[in-house]
């Protein structure tokens, strides 16, 4: 099992590329959803978890955050005010390494800093101190495997999973670089043309530059994008903030400001597509319910997130390709597969994509126990060419054996933000 033993499929299909396909649907939640606030707070626990411990101890002890959920607060708003009433809660679900010989490590306050960062950062009127609430819900269960015999005693090292006892077990912290999971991930490349569009709608409005100039604007933005050959019709859901918007007529004109601004947006980029924008659909005037907040966000009105429910690692939620259903936010990035080969099946398919111009979709797959860098199956499928030459091949297995033999360098690339999960 530690032999490089798996080959790659490669193989060519007939579909078209995606850019020539008659119908697609593609999805992009903005930086203050609910779920992708999840996603992200669950990365930055881990990420900041990680480099505490590379500092303190050379290397990365075990953890994994990646089941996080938050609960929405209550807000109250009206033209030019608003408040909150109840707080947002974050639930935190998961495991850390606590202790590392005598010492205990502060990971609760870790994780309390990475939340409340990253809350005064994408909802600068909320008073966190005041309207946010972590409830900690970790525990340090070993999980399966730990068999004890009669007396009570087990020599298996799992039964301490979450604490270094003795130093010199602490390089098993690494899991013998073996996979923790049987799963498997995709990645495609390059992305679609309408693909781009809801990313540069979302980056657009959510940005500082955008924010510093319509601050009315909140970060909890929605767009979803249909084409029909070259027909593009997008829906957007964007928040207004109540303290900036002091009155009706205000949210009247700047939600038609806004649809001209998206319309000219795309235009200036992608003048090939007739393009239809709906703008806060369920906005209904007379009997004055609309999209208002108090921050920015339904998350301070109730509304619920998850962990894995929010935008794919490349940043889209996209309908007509194959994508996996990992949730690879707040995964130990050493050795859960279904984080590490997220982060590496799109390495190869970026590379395969930018040296060969093959547009193309990776998948790898890990089985529990076997070596990172020795997947149980991978494969890329490559769309819109009859054959593939035997260069070509050549090429694609160089690259997908320099990914995972280096699958650490990915690792690194991660912790220090050179790479990042959900562009």
């Amino acid at each position: 099992m530690d032999e490089d033993r798996y080959s790659v499929i490669i193989s060519s299909s007939d579909r078209p590329k995606i850019n020539n396909t008659s119908y697609e649907v593609v999805e992009r939640k903005g930086l203050g959803h609910p779920d992708n606030i999840c996603d992200s707070i669950a990365e930055e626990i881990s990420r900041n978890y990680s480099l505490y411990c590379i500092k303190k101890y050379g290397l990365i002890l075990r953890h994994m955050v990646d089941k996080i959920t938050v609960l929405g607060g209550s807000s109250k708003v009206s033209f030019g005010h608003g408040e909150m009433i109840r707080p947002i809660r974050i639930l935190l679900n998961g495991r850390f390494t606590h202790r590392f010989n005598n010492e205990q490590i502060d990971y609760k306050q870790i994780v309390r800093s990475s939340v409340f960062e990253y809350f005064k950062k994408i909802f600068p009127l909320l008073d966190t101190e005041k309207w946010l609430e972590i409830i900690d819900n970790t525990h340090f269960s070993q999980g399966p495997g730990v068999v004890y015999d009669s007396k009570g005693n087990s020599l298996n090292e799992r039964k301490n999973f979450f604490m270094v006892t003795d130093e010199k077990l602490a390089h098993l912290h690494n899991n013998n670089l073996r996979s923790n999971d049987t799963s498997t991930c995709v990645s495609y490349s390059p992305l679609s043309n309408l693909e781009q569009i809801v990313i540069l709608i979302e980056k657009t409005l959510d940005s500082d530059e955008f924010k510093k100039e319509y601050p009315y604007v909140g970060t909890d933005i929605k767009v979803m994008g249909k084409r029909v050959k070259e027909e593009i019709e997008l829906t957007c859901c964007i928040p207004f903030i109540a303290q900036y918007t002091p009155n009706v007529e205000f949210y009247q004109e700047r939600i038609e400001w806004l649809k001209k601004l998206i319309i000219k947006m795309i235009n200036d980029i992608y003048s090939q597509y007739k393009v239809k924008i709906f703008l806060n659909t369920r906005d209904d005037i007379k009997n004055q319910d609309i999209y208002l907040t108090a921050i920015g966000s339904a998350v301070e009105s109730g509304d619920e997130g998850a962990v894995g429910r929010g935008d794919r690692a490349n940043g889209v939620i996209s309908f007509n390709r194959s994508m996996s259903i990992e949730a690879p936010y707040g995964k130990n990035p050493i050795y859960h597969t279904g984080k590490i080969y997220t982060i590496i099946s799109s390495l190869i398919s970026e590379e395969i994509y930018s040296k060969l111009g093959l547009e193309n979709t990776v998948y790898l797959t890990s089985q529990m126990g076997r070596l990172i860098k020795n997947p149980w199956s991978a494969a890329v499928i490559v769309d819109g060419v009859k054959e593939i030459t035997n260069k070509e091949k050549e090429i694609i297995n160089s690259i997908f054996k320099d990914k995972l033999n280096d699958h650490l360098g990915a690792t690194k690339l991660l912790i220090k933000k050179k790479i990042t999960l959900n562009n």
